[in-house]
């Protein structure tokens, strides 16, 4: 055409007739593996100089080298139809004619196309087919008006690979300096033996930095014979904080993989990791998401709260719950804590679902936010498959793995086929179909591609909509792994039609047995018929596995890699709770029998169901025994598996705080108006850094809100505990040495506290501990600002013995009363500080002092000192010297004290715990101390009652009749007469061993005790 003519044309021809209707498709995501299901992902460009959208699009492989499988959609389109005949997608957009809606000149977006390449012996290159003219062409449309556009999208290659990789990296979660393994697994797809392949890599890809090499990949290289699987190994270290993915890639000139990538890590001082599972769903199912939050600190933090997952994808979610739980208020530090929600995700087949995560606390006061984490992306698809078990211990022979496979679809499904898996790992038993009861006859194919194949009887149907069916295959060994190593199972699905085919597949894992963790600070609360277990999980969790058996603990630990369902039998035990992906931390074992003796053994396992030991809290279990809470039983009995012989300490009316041997402090709730919620735990146990063997003060101190559990253990560390939520107020940073006495404290604002002692500490409180050292002679005592544990003063005379009963604060005098060991009578061990200096002003010999001091009366300025020989002395709080002294026992034998607890005062007099040389000769006793002019002070025994060992003694006044109470080591409670002595009730702890020291809350008339076999239990008194 001349110029004149064009020129012409243009003048005459409207500007939408020369518009130009183009689109471009370009390969993002351009490789394929061979055998496998791959995704590509191409971007579409609407690149017309028209005003025509592009709202239908087509994409056609070139070539038989292919199975479509599918495809996913962006935002506002959907997958149209699938013509595996014609290996052609089609998607459309969402709107209606006239328009316009789709793609709009100058927009792109991106579609998916997933496809099965045919294997081959070298990596090849592919395309889309091009040419209008085709009906199997790729081809951009105008639906509303049938505008074709003109492009060539043969110009959209990729590589179809012959070696498949995955890529782990473990921890996902992790601190600055600490290392990641990394494992590249590769399959060998092609048909052909491939040798030397090496790894490629890692490259980072993130804010995150892994710039030390701890170990190079390993082996330096890998030959794999057609379908044999192999492994690389290697070590990085961290070297900055952030979000990073890993990938990898391998192969040796001939074949090679696309690059593999690892789920999102996380480097941080307060690091997240995001998971949701299942990945692949059908439209409608239920989904979970995990958000678990690490504190690798030495700090604790406050008030943990997750904020509102933000979705990615194409699917529909709907929040069903979640998070639970909604805050957690305290995490210590080496702590975790997981929060989950439950979405139902909706969609069409494609759509895909990913969420962002991320969670706040405070740290020092200061807030501090988790970084936004990513989980793995999920898929919404047509058809499913699961494996069960999906994990499996390497070494495991004549294991059956169960194949079930789920029809999303619309079309019967005839046929099953699974390919043959690696067989140096999953060797086919001789007898493979020997558990299958699919009832569809199965054949083993042994053309190629081998497998295993289950064809739907003649005239019965087969997979239909909504229907599931399970094909299992027996293998006689699975090899042996160096680390967890996931392997791929596929299964081709055949239509009704004969010539429509799927491809499904599905993870199992080979796994490497270990000890998983423990749950922690694990307890049982009996109740009426019920038995409440309660826990904390440990950060390497999945769910829990729950065995009950009778009167003894159970005696079978569970098998790596297998599930169990409640009702199962486990060698003398019954399962009663099992659960995976799951943060419960509770289970409440209902329909039980009252006084039966329960023993219970909680099994945490990961995600691949290896399980820990089950010694939580002991080896021998956890015993609790419901109650029916009648005449003679108790309300209810909290079991902590450890004892508790250390007498409870009451908050009036509320509950009560008590400690046992493991370390734990613990606080239970009393509740007299709902027997369900009576007992109940405050907060759960806090652990210290060492067993705490004595009782502790609860008090409230100067300028904080609440009140304090003040308290120092064996590890020599102290500490303060708020009684409201069981948070650290403070932990000393360095040990004192054993710490096991009483600590007591001085307080700024009570009536007794005298000008003097706030003249010099204004405001403040003193906190006084002493320590039980094994020297004998190196002890000292330490006044400690009650509100920060930082040290006031320190009292160490270089002779002062094991101190391992409670202290004595003087008001009046601002005096420290101590005690302590007599080293062999070579020490004296009564020694008078002054409070506000640590100054020495008296000592006194008086003998090994293992008990507490107390105030003989407030109306009397004597303090009662018991010594472990059977003295009891009156010691004059105004002249620091013995106003009198009784001998009232003898010691058993020179290892065994004379007394269980200290000389309790009691109404002008004093009450004993005697112990005999044998647990039969034990005895309570009742003193009398009288004082005239004329003889001076009397000490006189008024009556002796034979309790077998038994424990200290509490008394209690009901109307004008007075009690005491007492427990033995006959697993019994004794109520005493005071006034007789006469043992009128009892009520039995059966299985107790020995009942410890009780406390009596008089607001509520009840009484609290706890037992050498590890319980907290609450009885009404007085005893009926």
């Amino acid at each position: 055409m001349n110029a004149r003519l064009l020129a012409l044309l243009t003048l005459l021809l409207p500007a939408a007739t020369l518009a130009q209707n183009a689109w471009t498709v370009t390969p993002v995501d351009g490789t394929s593996v061979m055998g496998e299901i791959s995704s590509l992902v191409f971007e579409v460009r609407n690149a017309s100089t028209s005003t025509r959208p592009i709202n239908e699009i087509s994409l056609a492989v070139d070539g038989v080298a292919y199975d479509v499988d599918g495809g996913d959609a962006p935002a506002g389109w959907s997958v149209n139809t699938i013509d595996r005949k014609e290996r052609r997608i089609t998607y459309r957009a969402g709107g209606s004619c006239p328009g316009p809606f789709g793609l709009a000149p100058g927009a792109s977006a991106r579609f998916t196309l997933r496809l099965v390449g045919s294997p081959a012996n070298a990596d090849v290159i592919d395309g889309l087919l091009g040419g209008n003219a085709s009906k199997k062409a790729s081809e951009a449309r105008e639906v509303c008006s049938g505008t074709t556009f003109s492009g060539d999208p043969t110009l959209a290659r990729w590589k179809r690979v012959g070696l498949s990789a995955t890529l782990t990296v473990q921890p996902r979660t992790l601190q600055l300096g600490s290392d990641v393994t990394m494992q590249l697994v590769v399959v060998n797809r092609s048909l052909a033996n491939q040798s030397g392949i090496t790894p490629s890599g890692p490259v980072v890809v993130g804010d995150a930095r892994f710039d030390t090499v701890v170990t190079a990949f390993s082996p330096a290289s890998l030959s794999l014979a057609p379908g044999a699987t192999g492994t690389f190994t290697g070590k990085l270290r961290a070297t900055g904080e952030g979000t990073a993915v890993f990938q990898v890639s391998a192969g040796n000139g001939t074949v090679s993989t696309a690059p593999a990538s690892s789920l999102q890590v996380n480097v941080s001082s307060f690091p997240a990791l995001a998971e949701v599972l299942p990945t692949n769903i059908i439209s409608g199912d239920t989904v979970t998401l995990w958000l678990t939050v690490s504190n690798p600190s030495t700090v604790n933090y406050r008030d943990v709260v997750p904020r509102t997952p933000v979705f990615l994808g194409t699917g529909v979610p709907t929040l069903l719950s979640g998070p639970t739980p909604t805050k957690s208020t305290a995490l210590n530090a080496g702590n975790s804590v997981s929060f989950v929600w439950k979405y139902k995700m909706d969609g069409l087949v494609g759509s895909t679902f990913q969420f962002e995560a991320q969670a706040d606390a405070t740290r020092a006061g200061s807030p501090i936010s988790t970084s936004r984490v990513l989980s793995g992306q999920g898929r919404i698809v047509e058809h499913r498959l699961s494996i069960e078990p999906a994990s499996v211990i390497g070494g495991a022979t004549n294991r059956a793995l169960r194949y079930v496979v789920y029809n999303g679809g619309t079309v019967e499904i005839r046929k099953v086929k699974l390919f043959t898996p690696d067989a140096t790992f999953f060797k086919v038993s001789t007898n493979p179909f020997a558990s299958d009861t699919s009832g569809w006859p199965p054949l083993a194919v042994t053309n190629n591609p081998k497998g295993y194949e289950w064809t739907a009887p003649t005239g019965q149907p087969g997979i239909t909509s909504g229907q599931q069916r399970s094909f299992s295959l027996t293998y006689a060994s699975i090899g042996a792994v160096t680390r967890d190593t996931t392997f791929l199972h596929q299964m081709e699905l055949t239509l009704a039609d004969g010539t429509t085919v799927f491809r499904v597949d599905a993870p199992v894992t080979v796994f490497v047995n270990r000890l998983v963790p423990e749950v922690d600070a694990l307890v049982a609360i009996a109740g009426q018929n019920r038995n409440t277990l309660v826990w904390t999980n440990p950060s390497e969790h999945d769910g829990v596995l729950v065995l009950r058996a009778v009167g003894t603990a159970p005696n079978t630990a569970p098998e790596p890699g297998r599930r169990y369902a409640p009702g199962e039998t486990l060698g003398n035990a019954t399962v009663v709770y099992s659960d995976e992906l799951s943060v419960a931390s509770t289970f409440e074992d209902t329909g039980l029998t009252n006084g039966t003796a329960y023993v219970y053994r909680i099994h945490n396992h990961d995600a691949l169901y290896r399980y820990s030991p089950g010694n939580a809290p002991q080896s021998l279990g956890l015993k609790s025994t419901p109650t029916s809470r009648g005449p003679g039983q108790p309300l209810w009995c909290y079991s902590v598996g450890f004892s508790t012989l250390q007498q409870p300490i009451t908050e009036l009316g509320v509950g009560i705080f008590s400690s046992n041997t493991s370390g734990r402090v613990t606080a239970n709730l009393t509740n007299t108006a709902s027997p369900a919620l009576d007992g109940n735990e405050r907060w759960r146990p806090v652990q210290l850094q060492g067993a705490v063997q004595s009782r502790f003060p609860t008090v409230p101190l100067s300028g904080l809100p609440g009140q304090y559990i003040l308290t120092g253990d064996q590890a020599g560390y102290t500490q303060a505990i708020r009684t409201d939520t069981g948070e650290l107020s403070w932990r000393s940073t360095t040990a004192l040495g054993t710490i096991q006495s009483f600590p007591v404290v001085q307080l700024y604002n009570t009536t007794a506290t005298n000008a003097a002692y706030k003249a010099a500490f204004p405001g403040r409180d003193l906190a006084f501990f002493a320590t039980r050292l094994s020297t004998g002679t190196g002890n000292k005592v330490v006044a400690l600002d009650a509100a920060t544990g930082t040290t006031v003063w320190t009292y160490a005379p270089g002779d002062l013995g094991m101190v391992s009963g409670g202290m004595l604060i003087d008001y009046t005098y601002n005096r420290l009363y101590v005690g302590a060991r007599s080293n062999g009578g070579s020490l004296a061990s009564l020694r008078v500080l002054n409070s506000l200096t640590g100054t020495e002003l008296a000592r006194l010999s008086l003998g090994d002092i293992d008990f507490g001091i107390v105030r003989y009366g407030s109306s009397v300025n004597l303090a009662l000192v018991t010594n472990s020989d059977g003295m009891v002395y009156g010691v004059d709080m105004v002249a620091m010297k013995v106003s009198w002294s009784a001998s009232v026992a003898s010691r058993p034998s020179a290892s065994v004290p004379a007394f269980s607890q200290f000389a309790r005062p009691v109404n002008g007099g004093f009450v004993v715990s005697v112990l005999g040389a044998t647990d039969a000769e034990g005895r309570v006793e009742r003193w009398s101390v009288t004082t005239s002019t004329t003889t001076g002070t009397t000490v006189k025994k008024l009556w002796s009652t034979s309790i077998p060992s038994p424990s200290g003694t509490f008394s209690f006044t009901s109307g004008v009749v007075q009690r005491l109470y007492v427990g033995g080591k006959d697993e019994k409670l004794h109520e005493l007469d005071f006034t007789t002595g006469a043992d009128g009730r009892q009520v039995s702890l059966p299985g107790a061993l020995a009942i410890g020291t009780p406390t009596v809350d008089n607001t509520v008339s009840r009484l609290h005790v706890g037992t050498q076999d590890g319980r907290i239990c609450a009885f009404p008194v007085p005893f009926p």
